[in-house]
């Protein structure tokens, strides 16, 4: 699949690099195809280099590390439609709490910027070094990733996606759920400043099953 990058940071070298190895078809974008080339020359394996627009055009999958809407870095987006959005981004770490602001996740606003895409809301919750495991060794150690969308197709393609990175995907149900997992970033990173440990992952432990010892569940109580 050939899968871009709007921006050719920390996220999407470690992303692609390991995107490239599971033999997909990598295209880093930046505002200078010059960065982005040299990313690509950096990373190997036929990935390219190019701008955020040439991507945007020309990739079937993109993955958005720019901390903003499409509209406000491209020249159109005419071009996305139908087209697969991964969004992986967290909105600027709060220094004040105002937890009204955080009913709104910035993968809603791209899927309001640009109706015509499918918007995915994953990848926010792992740091960067996780990537630096190959997908053996993340399969091995049970790493998940929660995935939040509206459309189950891209959810799935996204869901594949990942799990060629080693990364069991948690179905977390539509995009407006996607404020939550900004929120758990916020978590994973305040948990991250504190002690310098980036290796701290979410995810869900699932208990064996057994029959109730004291009741089922009351009904709208979880």
């Amino acid at each position: 699949m050939k899968i871009g990058f709007w921006g050719s940071g920390n996220m999407a070298r470690v992303l692609g690099g390991a995107w490239s190895v599971a033999e997909h078809q990598v295209v880093f974008g930046s505002r200078s195809a010059e960065k982005s080339r040299d990313i690509a020359k950096e990373i190997g394996f036929a990935a390219t280099g190019g701008t955020n627009d040439e991507v945007a055009e020309a990739c079937e999958v993109i993955v958005s590390t720019v901390r903003a809407v499409p509209s406000s870095f491209l020249k159109t987006t005419s071009v996305l439609k139908n087209k697969i959005i991964i969004d992986l981004n967290n909105r600027d770490f709060p220094r004040e709490y105002k937890p009204e602001e955080f009913l709104h996740s910035l993968a809603e606003a791209t899927q309001k910027d640009v109706p015509s895409a499918r918007v995915v809301k994953a990848l926010n919750n792992q740091a960067m070094e996780v990537f630096n495991c190959d997908a053996a060794t993340l399969k091995d150690a049970g790493v998940q990733a929660f995935i939040a969308g509206d459309d189950n197709e891209a959810k799935q393609i996204t869901a594949e996606l990942l799990n060629d990175l080693g990364l069991k995907s948690v179905d977390f149900g539509p995009l407006s759920n996607a404020w939550l997992l900004e929120l758990q970033a916020d978590i994973l990173r305040t948990y991250m400043f504190a002690t310098g440990n980036a290796l701290v992952t979410p995810g869900f432990i699932e208990a064996p099953c057994a029959e109730p010892r004291f009741g089922e569940r009351r009904k709208g109580t979880y």
